[in-house]
């Protein structure tokens, strides 16, 4: 039986465009950037962003590399690459006042398996907020073409204790009669409980639907879907970041049976490090750590322990 929890991962995870980031600090601070506006992934969600900055990033430089960078004045221009995936033939970037556009062209041949299509997503901000478009499509021959559409929206708002919302909706199809549909939203907001410190605190709710292409159907809702992480300066060059995040499954449908509800959490930690060069642009290198870290600090340091001290993340980037 599908677990649902997994199904939202995933799907959420496939509905972006087709700029690849692999943040390290993204992932130390819970795993969505839509909670974090400002920084480069984004552009995933959000490709509107796009014009606010220029940079050259490399990620997964522990196993898996990808790669992007962005410049220019008026006009923004970008190229990315990603050795996950690694079926892109061309894979650029655009935007001008305030809108941007990514498109790739797929194009691979692997044990007789040949593998074409497009991804493109569109964004811009608007008076009602920031929205985000993403469709791709995916031919190997054999099955029919495997389908992503992604709408993303984040905006402000005047909701309790919380100033800023999003939203999204996710549809997908792997081609081999599988489905999905994901449906969130969230409240969020960011304080500052002491200098240097960023704390962000998220509630909301989340739904997903799949259907396996043999007739049996999930369905699962997430209420509430919280998440605190919290981002301190240790001087003015390093950086800890922590988060905890809880999910309570509010309601859980297996294929006509009651499937199990109650919490999940999960929790994850990291570092950054930063310096400003002699032009004034800056370098920055961020990484998830082992929670070994804390537990074993030594042990992990040192490499007596097995495990890495990076926790498969670690990025790379220059600002200019």
């Amino acid at each position: 039986i599908t677990n649902m929890k997994n199904v939202k991962v995933i799907l959420i995870s496939v509905a972006l465009c087709a700029t690849i980031f692999a943040n390290a600090r993204i992932e130390a601070l819970g795993g969505d950037a839509g909670f974090w506006p400002g920084d480069r992934a984004n552009v995933e969600l959000y490709p509107g962003a796009l014009n606010d900055g220029n940079w050259v990033e490399f990620g997964g430089v522990e196993g898996t590399p990808s790669g992007s960078i962005n410049w220019g004045d008026d006009v923004k221009w970008g190229f990315n690459f990603d050795a996950d995936v690694n079926n892109d033939w061309m894979n650029m970037s655009w935007a001008k006042d305030g809108m941007g556009l990514s498109v790739a062209m797929l194009s691979s041949s692997t044990a007789g398996v040949d593998v074409s299509g497009f991804d493109v997503a569109w964004g811009q901000t608007m008076s009602f907020g920031e929205l985000g478009v993403s469709y791709s499509t995916t031919d190997d021959g054999v099955n029919d073409a495997a389908t992503d559409l992604t709408v993303n929206w984040r905006g402000d708002c005047d909701a309790w204790l919380f100033d800023k919302s999003k939203a999204s909706l996710s549809m997908t199809d792997d081609g081999m009669g599988a489905t999905g549909t994901v449906l969130t939203y969230d409240l969020f907001t960011h304080v500052t409980p002491a200098e240097g410190v960023t704390a962000l605190v998220a509630m909301g709710f989340a739904y997903a639907s799949s259907e396996d292409g043999t007739g049996a159907e999930n369905t699962q809702m997430w209420l509430p879907d919280a998440l605190l992480a919290v981002e301190a300066s240790m001087t003015d060059w390093a950086t800890v970041r922590a988060f905890v995040a809880q999910t309570h499954v509010f309601s859980n449908d297996v294929d006509g049976a009651d499937g199990d509800t109650g919490n999940t959490t999960d929790a994850g930690f990291g570092v950054g490090f930063g310096w400003t060069t002699a032009n004034g642009s800056s370098v920055s290198l961020d990484m998830e750590v082992s929670n070994s870290l804390f537990t074993d600090p030594i042990s992990t340091m040192t490499g007596y322990d097995a495990g890495n001290l990076a926790n498969g993340e670690v990025t790379i980037s220059y600002e200019f």
